[in-house]
This record gives C-alpha cells, sequence and structure tokens, in this order.
C-alpha cells in the first residue's frame, strides 16, 4: 500500500472490484447457459411476453439477437467474462491487504478500459455506464494522487 493511502479507501475499490468480478461471473454462466437451445428459446419466449409497453421494441431487438448469435460468440462472450472476472478479482485481493502492485494493475487495467467505456457510452448511453465511467475514471485519478504523493513523500525523505 502506498504510505499515505487510506486503506478503508482502497478496500471500496476492492468491493467495486468483486461486484464487478461475481457480475461478469454471473454473466458467464448465463451466457454458457445460453449455449443450450432449450434454455435460449425459454429466454426468447419470456422476453417477448414480459408486460412492457414502453421498450417493447428494444426488448424484441435483444431477443432477435439473442436467437440469432451463435454458440461460438457466446463462448466467446463466456471466456472474456471470465478472463476480466479473474482481472477484478486479482486487483480487489490486492487492494484488500494493501499491495503496491495492486495499486499499478488497477491503475493500468482501469485505464486501458475507458476508452471503450468512452466508445460504448457514445454508441449506447444509459445512466449506469455513465456511472460506472465516472467512477473508473475517479479511481484512476485517486490511485495515481496516491502513487505520486507516496513518492513525493519518499523523494523528501531521501534529501
Amino acid at each position: 500500500m502506498t504510505k499515505n493511502a487510506n486503506p478503508r479507501a482502497l478496500r471500496v475499490i476492492a468491493v467495486y472490484k468483486f461486484v464487478k468480478a461475481a457480475s461478469l461471473l454471473i454473466l458467464a454462466c448465463v451466457v454458457f447457459g445460453l449455449l443450450h437451445e432449450p434454455f435460449l428459446d425459454a429466454v426468447a419466449h419470456w422476453v417477448e411476453h414480459l408486460p412492457i409497453q414502453n421498450g417493447q421494441s428494444e426488448l424484441q431487438h435483444l431477443s432477435d439477437e439473442l436467437t440469432g448469435t451463435t454458440p461460438r460468440r457466446f463462448i466467446v462472450v463466456g471466456i472474456a467474462a471470465c478472463a476480466y472476472a479473474a482481472l477484478f478479482t486479482v486487483e480487489g485481493f490486492g487492494l484488500w491487504n494493501g499491495k503496491p502492485w495492486a495499486e499499478y494493475l488497477t491503475i493500468i487495467a482501469t485505464a486501458s478500459l475507458i476508452p471503450f467505456e468512452l466508445w460504448e457510452l457514445f454508441h449506447h448511453s444509459t445512466p449506469s455506464k455513465i456511472i460506472v465511467l465516472v467512477v473508473n475514471v475517479a479511481i484512476v485519478i485517486y490511485l495515481i494522487f496516491l502513487l505520486r504523493r507516496g513518492q513525493y513523500d519518499h523523494e523528501k525523505k531521501s534529501s
């Protein structure tokens, strides 16, 4: 942990990473479950019969996307979800335990995903996507601040 880091703040970030990891594992389980045609048909049937007036066209589009997706694409999505879940779990574990390497890893991993989040936000903006982007940018800024402050304090003591 960076010398002046607030362990509570790092643990909050760790919990955020654990929640993202758990969400991705749930997604992977659902996606791998969709590989079985009866399950896919049941989901499509359920979506088509939801009692929603507004947004029905979006649900129909989702249903069409699900029924038109190949098993290979589901596998790719599931594997990617598992890989990111593993990364978020490692980040969360390191931050929870105050490991300096976790701060660097979190900065690199989180910052590298921000361009994709911006692209997704530009094409399909939702309030939840805006919140996730803002939180991720805040995490990167906070961790960079901690690391720089720690380096400054170290240089000050060396002088």
